[in-house]
């Protein structure tokens, strides 16, 4: 640079107040190994101030370079001892804490700082220094230390207090955040600016809290914030489902980087799959966005994993591998390769290719990483390799709560639940010398695993479990759920309706479970009674509350009732009948003896719902099977025609029918028809099956 060789021409360059200053024009002169450069100036000069100290330190943090900057305060901290002159002043504090606050897995650095400054005599009192500490502790993770701080603090100003807000969002805790928000506009009286709007916007986002959010963006509106917060904006109303305000906002904005990949983001967490792939297609230069953010990367992955497009998947798989060999991105990639990479093995998997998912695991080994593991351990399940999943399973080097969980519901989905609930007591036992405690996913799939066994009495264990390891599990509305599920599949409705009342969050699959468990049971009228509080309360039912309710009146024999509930489903609720609604209104029907307009319903379905082939013929076989309680033979042969159309119904229709002629007494129809069969080759069939579990 010219100044620094006019300064050199004039003696000047050691002086540590024009070194400062050349400092200071090579950090922000852009040049490459300009820092380097800098450093190399610092070291020159012989007696160094402390406005040299601060400048470089601050220059290592600021590049996202903390060890050097604190290696400099530490060298600092021992020239100060003998030099006066170089003793850290607030900025070199302040610099510092950034530098820690860039490396969040060493909060006990900033800790022994803190003590540092308080011994030096900066706090209390210096709003610059506590404000730095109070965000240091913050994206360390440690919030109650920043509040405790914060709270401690006689003066306050606005980046303090956008500070504790920030971090409250970053650390989870939103509604913290919210909170203080409120309490620093509307008690404190501090008129918040832009950061401050973008932060309170991404709490809104995170708690879909929509109220808040439009009220935030009212405010933006008319304090001329709203252009600068475009993007904190959309991003709140993607998160809170309100696709068409994210639309609007965005007006104006379509070439902005920044704005498509809050699009994307918005547009996946919506599952909106279809729509990211036209958006991506209609873009000139798509790959900016992979350079620009490599995060980006994972919900395209999950887009290709939703729809099952394996080629797009690879392409995006080989401009990873591009990116990772390019010099510009590999540093930025490093620390997001592992999320990436997992994301690449759940793309494989779902799109069945599983050699794929395998090569990206084995690329890098021998490097362990768990979050690898569990992602192979989850395609193989996935894909229905129960077997290669145990023994992935069985040589992972470490299990996490994760990878014990995965290959519990890997056996419950196989339908080997004593297989996950012998799991689940391994990892209890500490033979593999684990200590980890189930989350409430893994208490989930084990009640699951209970409720197929029918196993009141292990599920009564677990639910002692829960409570004695979870004392907050009620408020989560899956494990609520899955206990109701499991006590109403075991016959405890008593104990099924006081845990369902317990609930202090329920949803239409919680309210679901609780109806149809009162509906096999029989209790007709307390399911159907459930389903109308379901209703009063606002909750949309859904498919399978339809199951639930017309098996109600199924097993009851409500058939004006089963009917009415019928229409209610399409003209109401807007819902498409699909195979199982038919089987238990022919089911209803059959039952109470009305097997002619069972039959017109049957052949008016097949015209019209299921001329696309998705029945698979149960609900004929239920047809047939009130043909034979009522000894109706016209009606039941003609449902045997149509039974014995389909080939994997052939050997269900011969015995069905056969059955209908034994009760009639027609036995020399009986054997005509078992005669055929035999003949046609279909007498092989599988014997039933009945499983009871004993308490020993």
């Amino acid at each position: 640079m010219s100044r620094h060789a006019w300064f050199i021409k004039l003696g000047l360059d050691t002086s540590p107040v024009y070194a400062t200053k050349l400092v200071a024009d090579y950090v922000i002169s852009g040049i490459p190994n300009s820092i380097s450069i800098a450093h190399q100036l610092f070291d020159q000069v012989p007696q160094k101030d402390t406005p040299l100290w601060t400048s470089i330190i601050s220059a290592y943090a600021r590049s996202n370079q903390p060890h050097k900057a604190l290696h400099l305060f530490s060298c600092m901290l021992h020239q100060s001892q003998s030099n006066p002159d170089a003793r850290p002043n607030h900025f070199v504090f302040t610099a510092v804490a950034r530098a820690i606050a860039s490396t969040p897995q060493h909060p006990s650095l900033g800790q022994t700082l803190h003590a540092h400054i308080v011994k030096s005599g900066y706090i209390p009192g210096n709003v610059i220094v506590e404000t730095a500490f109070v965000d240091l502790y913050a994206k360390c993770w440690v919030a109650e230390c920043a509040r405790k701080l914060f709270d401690e603090m006689s003066n306050r100003n606005l980046v303090t207090w956008n500070a504790m807000i920030s971090g409250y969002v970053q650390n989870g805790q939103e509604c913290q955040g919210l909170e203080l928000f409120y309490r620093m506009k509307c008690r404190e009286l501090y008129v918040p600016d832009e950061y401050s709007v973008a932060t309170v916007l991404s709490g809104c986002a995170y708690v879909q809290d929509l109220l808040l959010g439009v009220q935030v963006h009212g405010y933006a509106f008319v304090s001329g914030f709203e252009s600068s917060c475009r993007n904190s904006l959309a991003n709140m109303y993607f998160y809170c489902g309100r696709l068409a305000s994210a639309e609007k906002v965005f007006v104006g904005s379509e070439r902005n980087l920044v704005s498509k990949l809050v699009k994307i983001r918005g547009y996946v967490f919506n599952h909106m799959y279809a729509d990211v792939v036209k958006y991506i297609l209609s873009m000139e230069n798509a790959v900016e966005i992979f350079v620009a953010d490599q995060t980006i990367f994972v919900p395209l992955l999950t887009t290709c994993a939703k729809m099952h497009l394996l080629n797009v998947g690879k392409q995006i798989h080989g401009l990873f591998i591009t990116l990772v060999d390019s010099c510009s991105t590999a540093d930025s990639l490093k620390e997001s390769r592992v999320i990436i990479s997992s994301a690449l093995m759940d793309m494989y998997s779902k799109c069945s290719d599983i050699g794929k998912a395998r090569k990206v695991f084995e690329s890098w080994l021998p490097e362990q990483h768990v979050p690898l593991w569990n992602s192979l351990l989850s395609g193989f399940i996935h894909n229905e390799l129960i077997e290669a999943a145990k023994a992935l399973f069985e040589n992972m080097p470490e299990k996490t709560i994760v990878s014990w969980t995965t290959m519990m519901t890997g056996y419950v989905q196989k339908d080997l639940p004593q297989e996950g609930l012998n799991l689940l007591a391994k990892m209890y036992s500490g033979k593999e010398g684990s200590t980890l405690e189930g989350n409430c996913l893994t208490f989930v799939v084990a009640l699951e695993a209970c409720a197929r066994l029918t196993d009141l009495n292990k599920g009564k264990q677990i639910h002692a479990k829960i409570i004695r390891a979870l004392p907050d599990a009620y408020d989560n509305v899956a494990v609520g759920t899955a206990l109701v599920d499991m006590y109403s599949k075991s016959g405890n409705l008593c104990y099924t309706l006081r845990l369902f009342d317990a609930m202090e969050e329920k949803n239409v699959v919680s309210w679901t479970s609780a109806i149809m468990g009162f509906a096999i049971h029989g209790f007709a009228s307390q399911a159907l009674e459930l389903f109308q509080r379901m209703v009063n309360m606002g909750i949309m039912p859904n498919e399978v509350t339809f199951i639930a309710v017309l098996s109600a009146c199924s097993h009851c024999g409500l058939v004006d009732e089963g009917m009415q509930y019928f229409t209610q489903m399409r003209k109401r609720y807007g819902l498409m009948p699909e195979e199982e609604h038919y089987t238990c209104l022919i089911d209803l029907l059959g039952r109470n003896g009305r097997l002619e307009e069972a039959w017109n319903l049957v052949e008016g379905m097949e015209e019209n719902d299921l001329s696309d082939g998705r029945s698979t013929g149960a609900i004929w076989a239920a047809l047939l099977g009130a043909c034979q309680l009522h000894g109706n033979i016209e009606i039941g042969k003609k449902v045997a025609v149509k039974m014995m159309e389909r080939e994997k119904q052939i050997s269900t229709a011969s015995v069905a029918l056969s059955n209908v002629y034994a009760a009639a007494g027609m036995w020399n129809e009986v054997y005509g028809v078992r005669e055929s069969w035999r003949k046609e080759g279909h007498a092989i069939a599988e014997p039933g099956l009945s499983r009871i579990c004993t308490q020993s």
